[in-house]
């Protein structure tokens, strides 16, 4: 009999915050998860009858241990004055209090893994790189003790080995991979994504990617942007708009936390470049890894073959996507502007040519250094996907980390389910209001001759137009499946 799977990625679970004014809104109460991801365990059981466990498979980035900076009042461990204004740095005791902290605001969210575990299911947690703290066992044991603390509480036992954390990929053979998709980002990947760490001052600590840096050094102090939605990859006259409409006529400053997190993080990135280097990829791991899923060796070097490696080893586009060049670049012009301004030349060209020369100038470099971007990724992750499906014997293929829900056909009998989100993405028009079309779970039935896959939405009432359907991509993901 095969298995039958319940897949979600990029729920963001993370600490409440509400303010009055909109700051954090993708933090604020009104958006929690809890209640409806509890009915949507319950509607899994409904969708697939008869009996045998059933799997729920956590794909990665379950928990954001990016968004949280508060601190302790009273710490057991050294809190620095830069992590007092910018959050706690990734070791193993700091994330471990995170999750404490974390879970203690979403007491329905334990509750309902706990009772999923309780009742004969199994629960897989692939890391994705917003929750790569799971690296560590003791913030493995936060969540497991908060789980068994709860079944204790109401009279049931969760089975020994209920929950594993899985560092890269769940596999079950001619059924599916789940791998959370972070390593085919340049942006968010790890070296080594089976030994994340880099030795710091306080002992091993997150080798945090520049897309999470990002977050924690700068975004955190951007409160009007949404991380989730990327709506802070703007033009320089769309950045104009939003500073006007939300940071003019207030004390809160965009450019200050623009300039200064950016130069934070860059610096941060080349001291990690410089400690990663020191370490050597752990070949005993990768044969573990191995093991628990019957695949040789080489098979596994193939899979890794496709990541992509850091952005940190390419420090050009790292200024870049940091609009840093093109800050130097504008300043060279000006400067020159001005010089020529102050040159014998006649007073025609003084005042024509600096006001052509500026904006061409500039426009001219910022097309040729377009490159690739974030959302490259998005366009390369189905090939990833086609490539994973020729090497492994699997009928369905699935990563998170885009936010983007979408099904793809790869051949006859073999689909990718990009997972979407349960992150807060609101209405670009009104912020108070979910955007429709997310909190989307995938199902897989291989239990039966036929199998049967279903991609939907979960229902989420007045606050988004998502409709609880079958949708006519999860028809034809079934048809697929099914050859």
């Amino acid at each position: 009999m095969g298995g039958r799977y319940l897949v979600v990625s990029d729920l963001h679970v993370a600490d409440v915050e509400d303010h009055a004014d909109g700051w954090k809104i993708h933090k604020s109460s009104r958006f929690l998860i809890d209640e409806d991801f509890a009915a949507l365990l319950e509607r899994f059981a409904q969708r697939t009858h008869g009996p045998g466990a059933r799997t729920l498979v956590l794909n990665g980035d379950i928990f954001d241990f990016d968004l949280v900076t508060a601190v302790p009042a009273d710490p057991g461990f050294p809190v620095s004055p830069f992590e007092r204004e910018r959050g706690l740095d990734a070791t193993e005791e700091k994330s471990a209090w995170k999750l404490e902290f974390i879970l203690a605001q979403h007491p329905v969210f334990v509750a309902t893994l706990a009772e999923f575990a309780a009742a004969g299911n199994r629960i897989v947690y692939v890391l994705g790189n917003h929750d790569r703290e799971f690296h560590f066992g003791g913030v493995q044991r936060v969540l497991l003790d908060a789980m068994y603390a709860h079944a204790e509480r109401v009279g049931t036992r969760i089975p020994e080995g209920a929950v594993r954390f899985e560092p890269w990929f769940f596999y079950v053979e001619g059924e599916l991979y789940a791998e959370h998709g972070n390593q085919f980002d340049h942006y968010s990947s790890f070296r080594d994504v089976l030994s994340p760490v880099v030795d710091g001052r306080e002992g091993p600590a997150i080798a945090v990617p520049m897309g999470n840096l990002s977050n924690r050094l700068m975004a955190s102090r951007m409160g009007y942007f949404n991380p989730h939605a990327a709506d802070f990859i703007l033009n320089f006259f769309r950045y104009m708009k939003h500073w006007l409409d939300y940071y003019a006529f207030t004390r809160r400053s965009l450019f200050v936390s623009w300039i200064v997190g950016s130069v934070l993080v860059v610096v941060r990135l080349l001291e990690m470049k410089k400690r990663l280097l020191l370490r050597r990829l752990d070949d005993g791991a990768l044969a573990q890894v191995g093991r628990r899923f019957s695949l040789p060796v080489p098979t596994l070097e193939a899979l890794r073959g496709l990541h992509k490696p850091p952005i940190e080893n390419r420090l050009y586009r790292v200024l870049h996507e940091f609009w840093m060049d093109r800050l130097v670049l504008l300043s060279l012009l000006v400067a020159g502007a001005v010089a020529f301004m102050l040159s014998p030349a006649p007073l025609w060209a003084k005042v024509l040519l600096p006001l052509m020369g500026v904006p061409l100038g500039y426009f001219v470099y910022d097309t040729a250094a377009k490159g690739e971007t974030i959302f490259s990724m998005e366009e390369q992750l189905p090939r990833s996907a086609r490539a994973i499906a020729e090497i492994l014997p699997v009928r369905l293929v699935t990563f998170g980390h885009t936010h983007k829900p979408r099904l793809i056909p790869l051949r006859e009998g073999a689909t990718f389910v990009d997972t979407g989100a349960w992150a807060p993405i609101t209405d670009r028009n009104e912020r108070t209001r979910l955007a429709s079309g997310f909190r989307n779970y995938l199902i897989a039935d291989f239990a039966e001759a036929e199998p049967r896959i279903f991609f939907e939405c979960w229902p989420v009432g007045a606050t988004s137009a998502n409709q609880d359907r079958e949708t006519p991509a999860a028809a034809e993901a079934e048809r697929l499946a099914a050859g």
